[in-house]
């Protein structure tokens, strides 16, 4: 109950949103102007390309941007082809679930797999369901593609201007994250907080070298690398005064405010000022494809069973949606993608129970507007809108953005289908409990071998580069660390405690760690500090 009440007020809100807004409503408002409103799915989620990568490096952002607004087109042409086909209702509808089901399982296993972040594979499995659903000409085709097409093009446009004029903010707040969890673990010394200070400073150093060369000749870049070393060196020390605490987390205050540093202590001088350029994202989907050809070699092996109780889960939700008559079946299967895209059942729970809460809120909401029988003009200004409202509040809790997606997703209905507005409501509603209700019985019940399999041979890593002592290359050893501890922590939530290696993951880590502080750093002077 508590991760499913948890706010989470840290991360960026009011760019995110506004680039949402401005995606979503301009495409729309220039189809309202051309009179071809009924091309209005296509733009809808061309444009929400826009709510991925919300806080990444610009170099990330343009380029990942670049893949999703192109993957959210084949995802509308698949729906489109299957809305073509004219297969009669009952089938066209069981066609339609298993290619939302199928798109929501490959685009879950590629966009974790290059940690594109939320909403994952949502919002493709969501496209190929609605579009599937549609009233098509195949001399539409062309057009509906075109629009999608561009629609995406200009969110990707508005996103990547914001992320070229952010400058340093996405680096800045990787930063503070990572002086605040060093501050924590200096506070109180333990191995889960030492685990996520790593973590912390290793995403600061792979998000530092994602600006430009420029940007790498300033005074505030050379003083985020060097506040990035303090926490590194601090990290090895056995003791530290209760004052460095204090500057490490004064100083992670001055970072997340674009406020000047002072020189942080304990930096060594023969280090090279700044991190090497991190390897592409993109190399864990090629592991993912190795693995899918050869399922006992790849490292993204566990990735494959995920992505198959994602798409196993919508296509039973959605074939019982049918079965009880429910209507727009395709929201079941895309309610057990969405609950899905959580890697562990620890954290489906909660993420089913927000979205059931949030989908209530947005049904009383969507009834509501729907039954004011809004004009056009009016509607694509609520779509942006609620857009907007989902984006502000979708970080802070899971539930609060739903309360806006939900009459989203009533009002898009609505202007494709002539269905009466309770009807929409209660199939939205009961369509949502029993996805959600499937995904959560789908994660519990399905294997867990390959968890425990990724945990197991992670740690075996982590256990070689131990054995090699000074000559383990730290890079790896830094990695290694933090993808066996990712490991455990999805595992934990899916495999008996019995079942873990718990004992032996504490042991090689404390090894591990003790041999990147010995081999590094020298234990810093008391009388410096840090900010």
């Amino acid at each position: 109950m508590g991760e499913t009440l948890r706010l989470n007020r840290n991360g960026p809100i009011f760019w995110p949103a506004l680039r949402s807004f401005l995606s979503v409503l301009l495409p729309l408002a220039t189809l309202f102007q051309l009179d071809r409103m009924d091309l209005v799915a296509g733009a809808v989620f061309g444009g929400l390309t826009s709510v991925y990568c919300r806080s990444e490096p610009s170099r990330h952002q343009i380029r990942s941007l670049a893949v999703v607004a192109a993957g959210m087109v084949v995802a509308v042409a698949l729906g489109d082809l299957i809305a073509l086909w004219g297969l009669p209702s009952g089938r066209q509808q069981l066609v339609a679930v298993v290619g939302t089901a199928v798109v929501g399982a490959v685009a879950t296993a590629a966009t974790t797999a290059a940690r594109v972040g939320a909403p994952g594979g949502l919002i493709f499995a969501f496209a190929t369901g609605a579009c599937a659903n549609l009233s098509l000409s195949p001399d539409e085709l062309p057009a509906h593609l075109t629009v999608c097409a561009l629609s995406g093009a200009f969110a990707w446009g508005v996103c990547s201007l914001g992320a070229v004029l952010a400058g340093l903010r996405p680096q800045r707040r990787a930063v503070a994250a990572a002086l605040e969890a060093t501050a924590a673990h200096l506070a109180n010394p333990d191995l889960d907080g030492r685990h996520r200070a790593a973590v912390a400073i290793e995403n600061a150093r792979t998000r530092l070298p994602l600006v430009s060369a420029r940007r790498r000749e300033s005074t505030e870049y050379r003083e985020l690398v060097r506040a990035v070393e303090v926490c590194e060196v601090l990290l090895g020390a056995s003791r530290v005064a209760r004052a460095t605490v204090w500057s490490l987390r004064a100083t992670a205050e001055r970072v997340r405010t674009g406020q000047p540093l002072h020189p942080p202590g304990y930096a060594r001088p023969d280090r090279p000022l700044g991190p090497g350029p991190p390897p592409s994202r993109w190399w864990a989907v090629r592991e993912v494809l190795l693995a899918t050809a050869r399922p006992r070699r790849g490292t993204g092996t566990w990735l494959l069973p995920f992505a198959a109780r994602v798409g196993t889960a919508a296509l039973i939700s959605g074939v019982a949606a049918q079965l009880l008559g429910l209507g727009h079946t395709y929201w079941a299967a895309v309610s057990a993608v969405s609950v899905l895209q959580a890697t562990s059942t620890s954290r489906s729970v909660p993420r089913m129970l927000q979205r059931v809460a949030g989908t209530l809120g947005g049904v009383v909401l969507g009834m509501l507007l729907l039954s004011l029988h809004p004009r056009v003009w009016v509607i694509i200004l609520l779509l942006a809108a609620l857009q907007w409202a989902a984006e502000m509040t979708v970080t802070i809790n899971y539930a609060f953005g739903l309360l806006f997606v939900t009459p989203v997703a009533l009002l898009v209905g609505g202007m494709m289908s002539s269905a009466p507005p309770e009807e929409l409501a209660a199939s939205r509603l009961w369509t949502t409990l029993l996805g959600a209700a499937v995904a959560v019985l789908v994660a519990r019940l399905a294997p867990h071998r390959a968890w425990l399999v990724r945990v197991r041979d992670a740690l075996d890593r982590v256990r070689r580069l131990v054995e090699l002592g000074g000559a383990a290359p730290r890079q790896q050893l830094r990695q290694a660390l933090v993808e066996l501890h990712d490991a455990y922590d999805t595992a934990a939530g899916e495999v008996p405690d019995e079942h873990l290696p718990t004992e032996e993951l504490l042991r090689v880590s404390r090894r591990a760690y003790r041999l990147l502080d010995e081999r590094d750093y020298p234990s810093p002077r008391p009388r410096e500090t840090a900010g």
